[in-house]
């Protein structure tokens, strides 16, 4: 299923890109996936649960608080999204993996094809509008536009591999420093997506995007949750973890002088331990284990 998104798949998914790249496929290539027709009438037909929907403008996400229905718990108040539309703002659909068919099947074969946990976002920006301004995301991005145009000024990464626990401009803000670079260097490149295009943006790489032209855009995010060398030494070491649960010497007491006293002895002897475990792990099996958690839902 990556085929149908990128080229290359197979030397993609041995050396993973690390800087943006634009595919092509044609306009008609992803209209069974999302349209913007669909997006509408889930719009006016009132059927977005609060779950499946976030309000942006501007870099600024919407209180759910402000548009709830009070009558109805998990559900916007009528009309609430549409005037958000109609006032410039974004929309974000989450989750559609769990409620669109095609997104589903292409969701799974994508967690299948690349081991990584993977979610599927649409915006749906008006026509001069812009959703969320200078920000980076802790993954990669498949940006695969659906209808109208949209502009991404990138900027290379000013985290070297970030990952969820770095955050992003929405828990910790960019620094003074960042903030001036930003504001004062232009982007390292600029794409144009149009219907059919494909924009593969690492993790970390910064991006404002905003629409381009008369007609609204829309867009799927599909991001994916790369696994690195610090996922694969948490898998080994909750396997060695659980191994030693099955040793009496392990779940032995550790009296109170070896822990708020001198707990050099206790350390040492649980270091020993996991070095004597991790030297005699047999790497095929735990290779087996790896490759099931990597497919495991999380």
């Amino acid at each position: 299923m990556l085929k149908s998104l990128i080229d290359n798949p197979d030397e993609v998914t041995k050396a993973w890109p690390q800087q943006p790249r634009l595919y092509q496929r044609t306009p008609a290539s992803f209209q069974h996936l999302l349209t913007l027709k669909e997006v509408e009438q889930f719009v006016d037909a009132e059927c977005l649960a609060l779950r499946n929907v976030v309000l942006l403008k501007d870099s600024v996400i919407s209180d759910p608080c402000r548009y709830t229905d009070e009558d109805l718990p998990g559900m916007p108040r009528r009309g609430a999204i549409r005037a958000h539309l109609d006032n410039g703002g974004t929309i974000s659909l989450r989750g559609l993996e769990r409620f669109k068919p095609s997104i589903a099947e292409l969701h799974a074969a994508l967690t299948q094809e690349t081991g990584y946990r993977v979610h599927a976002n649409a915006y749906l920006t008006p026509a001069g509008a812009q959703g969320i301004k200078y920000h980076y995301d802790p993954y990669l991005t498949l940006i695969v536009q659906l209808h109208g145009r949209k502009a991404w000024p990138v900027h290379a990464p000013c985290v070297d591999n970030p990952v969820r626990e770095h955050g992003s401009f929405h828990l910790i803000g960019f620094t003074p420093e960042q903030r001036h670079y930003l504001e004062h260097t232009p982007p390292e490149q600029t794409f144009i997506l149009e219907p059919g295009q494909v924009l593969w943006l690492p993790r970390g790489w910064m991006h404002s995007p905003y629409t381009v032209g008369e007609e609204p855009s829309l867009h799927l995010t599909i991001a994916f949750k790369e696994r690195t060398p610090h996922w694969a030494a948490q898998q080994v070491i909750a396997e060695v973890l659980t191994l030693a649960l099955q040793d009496p010497q392990m779940r032995a007491t550790l009296p109170p002088a070896a822990i708020v006293g001198d707990s050099r002895t206790a350390v040492a002897e649980a270091r020993e331990y996991l070095i004597g475990s991790l030297v005699t792990m047999d790497i095929e099996e735990m290779a087996d284990l790896l490759r099931t958690a990597a497919r495991r839902r999380e």
